[in-house]
């Protein structure tokens, strides 16, 4: 045979055997929809029957037996996903209800905390954590040390809240680990366990060794829970600090917080050579303010960032001087518009 002859049948070949493979994917892609179809029509099935009665629990016109006796052993998960679904949503008197429903299906959902996928070990551990906590507070805490991040962030999140004090410091020594997150999400997340999370976080707060990062995560929950005591420790970094995340945090939390005592640490960061320092002293100086902090706003107003003169034209704003931001908005200058948006706000 021609090697040409020979390079053909070797060419054909490979696509036969390309083609049965796709073939192959193809059908077990549609196998696998199928499947989870039918499993999503039937757990719906599920659902329908379990409402109402649900509803009659609730209303304490059924006992919790209407309803626990509907549910065969092979569909324990689906009736807790189901559960869960109303605790999300009740409070009171109906969410304990439904927390005593989940009862009896909490000790084995603990033991699976630590089998299975990442996806399946961190679905447990919210679970757990909305309808087993407090009892089940030790086990949920033992997810923060587990492999995925993910599943360590849904246990952190869980304990992290009003009557779980004594697992604080726990949860704070994982707060490195989700550094790279969103820093709104981590310092609401810090900010849910209320007054009792103070202490630890000022703690964490003034402490130079720790990273910089986290101690602006740290200061921005400490605004959200305006933590007057933090004033100080914000002060001294304004005073001493060069990073740009913990000085901005430090300025919001005096924007929030702070008193016109302060002034004179944050009047020179209005001239900072970081345009994001100087958007964040200039909302500082417009929120905490008199007459004499006018002239600077007026100075950051001509600024060539957007937003650094946006936060001065607001401090402005808000400081009575009206007449500026007119005589601008009247101007055919660079910022007219900026002016006459603030003025419309």
């Amino acid at each position: 045979m021609a090697a040409t002859d020979r390079g053909f049948v070797l060419l054909a070949a490979s696509v036969a055997v390309l083609f049965v493979f796709s073939l192959t994917f193809a059908v077990l892609a549609l196998l696998l929809r199928l499947r989870n179809d039918r499993v999503e029509r039937r757990e719906q099935r599920l659902t329908d029957r379990w409402e109402p009665v649900m509803l009659e629990v609730l209303a304490g016109a059924a006992p919790d037996a209407a309803l626990t006796g509907m549910v065969e052993p092979r569909d324990t998960r689906v009736f807790l996903g189901f559960l869960i679904g109303y605790a999300r949503r009740l409070r009171g008197e109906e969410h304990t209800t439904v927390r005593r429903l989940a009862a009896p299906l909490l000790p084995q959902l603990a033991r699976s905390l630590r089998r299975g996928s990442a996806e399946k070990r961190g679905l447990a551990v919210y679970r757990l954590a909305e309808v087993g906590l407090p009892e089940y507070a030790d086990d949920v805490a033992l997810a923060l040390d587990d492999p995925s991040s993910g599943v360590a962030l849904i246990a952190a999140k869980g304990l992290f809240r009003e009557g779980l004090e004594r697992h604080f410091p726990a949860v704070l020594a994982e707060i490195p680990r989700f550094a790279h997150l969103s820093r709104s999400f981590l310092s609401s997340l810090l900010a849910q366990g209320g007054a009792g999370a103070a202490p630890l976080l000022r703690e964490i707060f003034s402490d130079p060794f720790r990273a910089t990062k986290v101690r602006a995560i740290v200061a921005d929950a400490l605004t959200l829970l305006n933590d007057l005591d933090s004033v100080p420790i914000a002060i001294e970094y304004l005073e001493r600090s060069r990073d740009r995340e913990l000085v901005t945090a430090c300025l919001r939390l005096l924007r929030q917080l702070g008193h016109h005592e302060q002034l004179g640490s944050i009047r020179p960061l209005a001239r900072s050579d970081d345009a994001i320092v100087r958007a964040a002293a200039a909302g500082a100086l417009g929120a905490l303010g008199g007459r004499a902090e006018v002239p600077i706003l007026q100075e950051v107003l001509d600024d060539e960032h957007y937003w650094v003169s946006l936060q001065a034209a607001r401090g402005l704003m808000a400081l009575g001087d009206v007449d500026t931001l007119r005589r601008l908005a009247t101007s055919s200058g660079a910022w007219a518009l900026l002016a006459r948006q603030v003025l419309s706000e």
